[in-house]
């Protein structure tokens, strides 16, 4: 089970790195510029995620924390998205930060950087 949320958070932070892109690009305009902005933020947004989000990040915030600024994030964007003419993908993302909120709660609270031991907290 873990296995498939794990999975599932991974397509659902795939889509969030999309959204970022269309709503960056749709932001700064059409053309060369646009798609600069989009790969920029995606970049930027990718590095973050990395830093403080990710498994393997070396400055990992709480799960509980975590999960709200995940989900937070990827609603962020799909609201974005809903006002520049991406409402459908808008709204997926929107549902999909719910699922991504629920899916890194049920995630076990392992750090794969020591070998997978697990911190219950105590």
């Amino acid at each position: 089970m873990l296995v498939v949320l794990g999975l599932l958070a991974f397509v659902i932070e795939f889509a969030f790195m999309v959204g970022v892109f269309l709503l960056a690009s749709a932001l700064a305009g059409a053309g060369l510029g646009g798609s600069l902005a989009g790969v920029g933020a995606v970049v930027v947004v990718a590095l973050l995620w990395g830093l403080f989000i990710a498994p393997r990040a070396r400055r990992r915030i709480p799960k509980v924390s975590r999960a709200l600024a995940a989900g937070g994030m990827v609603m962020v964007v799909g609201a974005g998205l809903l006002g520049l003419e991406h409402s459908r993908f808008g709204l997926v993302l929107i549902g999909a930060g719910l699922v991504l909120v629920l899916a890194q709660l049920a995630l076990d609270d392992t750090d794969p950087r020591d070998g997978g031991t697990r911190h219950t907290g105590r």
